[in-house]
């Protein structure tokens, strides 16, 4: 039991770690957009740029910096959110809200593989009393492998629904999946996180279907 806890903290820091590389490539992406779109505004104004599209150029611009600030502004607040859900280990919390953030700090991984993340969540969807964070952490592996395993240009929905007092998460591929090596892909510890939350696991061929309580019992 001490061994499956010691490799179960690993890949959560491992969990982490992916997302704060995600996190800060993103931003940095950004900043660098900001910095070239102020650059090229004073590089007009240097050189005295005069046009009759003079002011619809200055607005394009500014309006591309306004856009790519509010995107910064958004991954820090996931961020933000992601790292408070592990405050306390049990808590009321929003799944959309969760899966939202979730999804958000891993789009950068999903793009290199040229598969687009897709959200079908259920609206007024009731609050869990669960534990956030171990979660994310479950919801994580699942979207790593099948991201892993889709062939490039395909789509990957991330779909929630309530039913009789859980709250169930569907991972839908929708694109051929390539055979490849399981071993990173720890499913006994899988099995162990989801009972921690009071839940299960199937598969409906290639869907997996997480369901959990809405408070573990």
């Amino acid at each position: 039991m001490e061994n499956k806890n010691e490799v179960l903290r690993l890949l959560q820091l491992r969990f982490i770690g992916k997302i704060l590389a995600a996190f800060t490539h993103e931003i940095k992406n950004y900043i660098s957009i900001i910095k070239e779109s102020a650059g090229l505004m004073g590089d007009m104004i240097k050189l005295g740029k005069k046009s009759r599209n003079e002011p619809g150029e200055y607005l394009e611009i500014i309006h591309s910096i306004e856009e790519h600030i509010e995107k910064t502004n958004d991954l820090f607040r996931y961020l933000n959110r992601f790292s408070h859900r592990m405050d306390t280990e049990i808590s009321s919390f929003n799944v959309n809200e969760t899966l939202e953030e979730l999804i958000a700090l891993l789009t950068r991984f999903a793009n290199q593989r040229k598969i687009s993340l897709e959200k079908e969540f259920q609206k007024d969807i009731p609050s869990m009393n669960n534990n956030p964070a171990m979660l994310q952490f479950l919801v994580f592996h699942f979207l790593e492998e099948k991201i892993a395993r889709l062939d490039k240009n395909s789509r990957l929905i991330i779909k929630t629904e309530s039913a009789n007092g859980s709250t169930v998460i569907r991972i839908i591929p929708k694109g051929n999946l390539l055979d490849i090596d399981k071993e990173n892909f720890t499913y006994e510890l899988q099995d162990n996180v989801v009972r921690q939350l009071g839940g299960n696991i199937s598969l409906e061929k290639e869907e997996t279907v997480i369901s959990v309580p809405l408070t573990p019992s």
